[in-house]
């Protein structure tokens, strides 16, 4: 046949790891990044793997090079990951021939939160110093991530429902138990029955135990709903409905779109979000954020007003409010602010009716109208017996100035810039990983796996910036070391 022939297989070869692995394989950077971080960080106390007792540990640098190499390869599973060091010549070359088991790779990412966070840390400090991002303008956005858990949360009603179920199926087995102990207990088949019954008791009595675990932290906290698997979780909506989860909020430069913040939160939404994440970024920068960018599901008024008076200029739209779906229907209520009333549509005046009136979250003085007696449009105004409550916020002039802001062209282009940072790095993970896939519990936890998410993102940025080598001649120049 005319075929090319292959290489006899028995043939032996002169070959080192090295040679297998080209010169511009991203896997050396992600090897030369983690030993610099570990090389400039003397191993701390609060890293696992210190002690001198038992078996020789695996270097940090292979382990966390390992947990880099496969999130930014799209394997996160740890027997994966393990397959990978037998069979990958890349992760071979990387792990110089180590070998570590499944549950070592395990063990490794779950006790070493401190160690992968401080890796993302360094990293950002990298490329903002070598000016491949910038914090001076970022974009927030939060996405719902599943947690590893049922996808119905239990009530405190459902908690003792299932309790109730458990004790009567308890007291079923104990009284089969009963029966069986009066038998013969010789007969083998006696024998294997009564242990099959004591170990569905005891799974039984332990499923219980965890049930009213989680029923002492609802009581103790506020939530309505919990996952006894996490009781970390909350119940977010996502485009997959309702589930157990969390809030991965995340605030992305407009100059190379790398992450320069992320955060797994326990709210099932943004509307609070913005303050908290804006402080942690500019603390986690060393240096202030000039302007922060974001969508409708940010849009707390006080929070932005808080934000801006700390001179970070905010570019965040409203939700419409009820107000001004009235003014849409002709319903416009104006505002005298010497005589501090306000005039209805029919010409009747509000008067002050209360001062400091508290409403989620924030704070209103309410006006009142006593001539709404005989008014032909007082159907379409309120419903109120004893006439129409207007409220006003106590910020309404500084929010009123706010919104005159984000009419102009520059806050225009500012919303419309969002969506071309802030939703390209979720999709890019979502990409590479499918779907994000916690298969930790409890927020720490999950919060380790996104920064890892986190990390190879920038990564994957970084390297359409600028040459590989010289990408890795600036890493082997830069101190990694992170501040005290």
């Amino acid at each position: 046949m005319h075929t090319k022939e292959g290489q006899n297989r028995e043939d032996l070869m002169m070959l080192s790891y090295d040679m297998m692995v080209s010169p511009e394989n991203p896997v050396r950077l992600i090897d030369l990044m983690c030993k610099k971080f570990i090389l400039d960080n003397p191993w701390r106390e609060e890293w696992k793997g210190t002690k001198d007792k038992g078996s020789r540990s695996y270097p940090p640098s292979v382990m966390l090079a390992l947990l880099v190499y496969g999130y930014f390869n799209g394997v996160s599973s740890s027997r994966n990951l393990e397959k990978e060091t037998h069979r990958n010549i890349e992760v071979i070359w990387l792990m110089e021939g180590l070998r570590p088991d499944h549950w070592t790779i395990c063990t490794f990412r779950r006790e070493n939160e401190t160690l992968v966070k401080g890796l993302l840390k360094s990293f950002r400090s990298f490329l903002l110093d070598q000016g491949y991002a910038s914090g001076k303008r970022l974009v927030f956005d939060g996405t719902k991530l599943k947690a590893y858990a049922d996808r119905n949360m239990l009530t405190k009603a459902g908690i003792n429902k299932k309790i109730e179920q458990f004790d009567k199926s308890i007291n079923a087995y104990l009284e089969e138990l009963k029966n069986n102990d009066s038998n013969d207990d010789e007969l083998e088949t006696a024998r294997e029955e009564i242990k099959q019954l004591r170990e569905k008791i005891n799974k039984l009595e332990n499923q219980k135990e965890r049930l009213s675990s989680a029923e002492k932290i609802l009581d103790a906290g506020n939530k309505k709903h919990i996952a006894p698997n996490d009781p970390d979780a909350v119940l977010v909506k996502g485009r997959d409905g309702k589930f157990a989860g969390y809030n991965g909020q995340a605030g992305v430069g407009t100059k190379g779109h790398f992450i320069m913040h992320n955060e797994v939160t326990s709210s099932p939404n943004d509307i609070g979000e913005l303050e908290g994440c804006v402080d942690k970024a500019e603390k986690e920068m060393g240096k202030p954020i000039e302007e922060a960018i974001a969508d409708k599901g940010y849009g707390n008024s006080a929070q932005i007003l808080n934000i801006e008076s700390k001179g970070t200029q905010c570019f965040v739209p409203f939700e419409k409010t009820s107000r001004e779906k009235e003014e849409e229907k002709g319903l416009v209520f104006s505002y005298d602010k010497q005589r501090d009333t306000y005039t209805c549509p029919q010409g009747k005046k509000l008067i002050l009716h209360q001062k400091n009136h508290k409403h989620r979250g924030a704070i209103y003085y309410r006006y009142k109208c006593h001539e709404c007696e005989g008014c032909p449009i007082r159907q379409e105004c309120t419903q109120s017996k004893t006439g129409r409550i207007y409220n006003r916020n106590i910020d309404q002039d500084q929010i009123d100035k706010y919104k005159k802001k984000l009419k102009s062209d520059y806050a225009k282009d500012r919303i419309k810039e969002r969506k071309r940072v802030v939703e390209h790095p979720f999709g890019t993970i979502k990409w590479m990983m499918g779907k994000f896939n916690f298969l930790l519990t409890g927020k720490e936890k999950v919060q380790i796996k996104f920064d890892l998410y986190t990390t190879a993102y920038n990564i994957k940025r970084l390297l359409n910036c600028d040459d590989i080598h010289i990408l890795m001649a600036k890493m082997t120049k830069y101190n990694w070391a992170m501040a005290n």
